[in-house]
């Protein structure tokens, strides 16, 4: 037996291998290994690394090797003819998810190598479209407006033979100048979306099951930006029609699918969760929580045993981390400090224990931003302030939110200092927030750079700026149902003009559905005053109940009631980290997933 049979026979063992029930991969692995260090044919050496890179892809965090092995094979295999095409498409369409998903390598060459498949390559429509797409990501990735929108409209040339993959396309092209250029895309593509659509619906020969999986990725990328742009109220609608569109099986597709029904159920719950956290709804918020958490390992689990793509399970794994971060800021404001330690570890534990270095690129600066604002309520201005400029420290400028995010540090920043009347400081801060500074970042953003301008146009003395600036600040979060926002500005408007009780009442009415001890205790205090002037009994049962709901939550924001919620816990010393490695002041023993 020659050499290249003995490694076909290694080859044929590995598989064996990897598909037993339970899989036995590390020696799958040894065995594909083990044939590189064979006298074998270049042809069958271009085979093994293939084989080898696919295994490390699948199945293990070694990316530098998988990458290298994946080169390998594609670089052999081009000199090797047409026989070898398909192979060498999937494997440059790894070497893609590789960048994509781990970005831990400059993206010029293969976004070159890419370019060059798809114009050159025919007979394979499906891995073309595959690369047309990750070539779409990549140009996303390195902020290439222009690369990213000529590629969609190459792909849309060369797909009007399949309607469906033209969809798909069009859809990708909104999606980028949604990401890119933060703006609603041009109408007619949008209305050439909508007809296409149409003519899909009334077709009987179209797959339904397709085209609704098409549809919810049109979906999910208009509400995608509305959430960044803050538009709550706008929302509901489609939001709904996420919601109907899922069913209780897995369809079978035949084509390019964008996500799973378990993957994208699970994307409409966490989407929910965003609308809930808006509308300061901390019980629905919570709701959410538990359910994307349990369905999120559920997905997890399945992908160790099965193999998914990187995109997919990089999705659930933001999913998990996103509703994780939503509910340590909803337990901030509920002053439930505990629970927001226990969040915040699960975040680093999980981002930690993933793999790839994107969740703790990510995450790490909004990890900084929750403790940070935890700090506030400890009355830890110095810890809020390092923590603030930590996250600031961490952030990634190339990712696609990192304006907006460092906008979001400087507003925080900015308020704490203003809290404390460090005017000097906060006049630096605020050079980062003038209008054209922040022209694109989100509305929501905007709108709470407004109210911050009221608060120091009130401790400045300017009450006519002040009470111009906390109208429109009401009339913005009015329209979008940004019940927090609104609560805070007319508690600021109260200051420097009368309120009536029709004005307060429905703060005071949702402030207790959010747990926001900040806004009930000042609604209240508020409702109070005015209840009194109107001549109220203050022994009557709504006086009562006004100055109880008061009392508990000026109880329960007092440092006195939360520092002993966390004195025992070890991640308090998370607090205090601002830089190096946060396992360092955990105990390595404590598990908490």
């Amino acid at each position: 037996m020659n050499q290249d049979a003995v490694a076909k026979a290694l080859l044929g063992m590995a598989e064996a291998l990897r598909t037993q029930d339970p899989p036995k991969l590390k020696m799958a692995i040894k065995c594909a290994r083990s044939t590189l260090s064979m006298e074998i044919s270049d042809e069958m050496k271009a085979i093994c690394n293939l084989q080898l890179g696919k295994l490390l892809f699948f199945y293990t965090d070694n990316f530098e090797l998988a990458k290298n092995h994946l080169q390998c094979a594609y670089d052999k295999m081009s000199a090797m003819g047409t026989f070898y095409t398909r192979d060498k498409m999937n494997a440059i369409s790894m070497l893609a998810d590789l960048h994509i998903h781990y970005q831990q390598w400059p993206l010029t060459s293969i976004k070159a190598t890419i370019r060059h498949e798809i114009t050159t390559t025919r007979g394979f429509p499906a891995l073309s479209n595959k690369l047309m797409f990750q070539l779409i990501e990549l140009m996303k990735i390195d902020k290439d407006v222009e690369g990213a929108i000529e590629m969609c409209q190459l792909a849309i040339n060369s797909s009007h033979a399949d309607p469906k993959m033209e969809l798909y396309f069009r859809i990708a092209k909104t999606l980028v100048t949604y990401q890119l250029m933060h703006e609603e895309p041009d109408i007619s593509d949008v209305t050439r979306i909508g007809s296409m659509i149409k003519v899909m619906e009334n077709s009987t020969t179209s797959d339904k099951a397709h085209l609704e999986c098409i549809k919810d990725f049109y979906v999910c990328t208009k509400l995608a930006y509305m959430f960044y742009e803050g538009k709550s109220r706008t929302s509901r609608q489609l939001l709904r029609q996420i919601q109907k569109s899922q069913t209780s099986g897995e369809t079978k597709i035949h084509g390019i699918r964008w996500l799973g029904e378990p993957s994208i159920t699970l994307l409409a719950c966490v989407m929910n969760q965003i609308c809930a956290l808006v509308q300061s709804n901390t019980d629905r918020v919570e709701k959410y929580y538990h359910l994307v958490i349990k369905h999120a390992d559920e997905i997890i689990f399945k992908s160790t045993r099965s193999p998914q793509e990187p995109g997919v399970v990089r999705c659930i794994n933001m999913i998990k981390m996103t509703t994780l971060e939503m509910m340590a800021c909803c337990n901030v404001l509920a002053c439930r400090p505990q629970k927001t330690l226990h969040n915040v570890r699960d975040m680093l534990e999980w981002s930690n224990r993933t793999s790839g270095p994107l969740l703790t690129r990510y995450f790490t600066p909004h990890i900084h931003y929750i403790l940070g604002l935890q700090c506030c309520y400890f009355r830890q201005h110095e810890n809020a302030e390092n923590h603030f400029r930590a996250a600031m420290k961490k952030l990634h400028k190339e990712d696609i939110t990192a304006h907006n995010t460092m906008a979001l540090l400087n507003l925080n920043l900015a308020i704490t200092y203003l809290n404390q009347l460090k005017m000097a400081d906060y006049y630096e801060v605020s050079e980062n927030l003038t209008a054209p500074k922040i022209s694109s970042c989100s509305q929501m953003l905007k709108n709470n750079v407004k109210l911050l301008s009221a608060f120091f146009a009130y401790i400045t003395n300017k009450l006519n700026e002040c009470k111009l600036l906390s109208h429109e600040v009401l009339d913005d979060s009015k329209a979008e149902d940004f019940f927090r926002l609104h609560g805070l500005g007319l508690l600021l408007l109260s200051l420097v003009t009368d309120v009536d009780e029709k004005g307060v009442r429905p703060t005071v009415d949702w402030s207790k559905k959010s747990h926001d001890h900040v806004v009930i205790l000042f609604s209240h205090s508020l409702y109070e005053k005015i209840l009194l002037a109107a001549g109220y009994d203050p022994k009557s049962e709504l006086m009562k109940m006004v100055v109880s709901e008061q009392l508990a939550s000026r109880r329960m924001l007092s440092v006195e009631n939360l520092t002993p919620l966390v004195a025992n816990m070890p991640a308090s010393k998370l607090l205090q980290w601002f830089d190096g490695d946060p396992f360092k002041l955990l105990p390595r023993d404590e598990t908490v997933l």
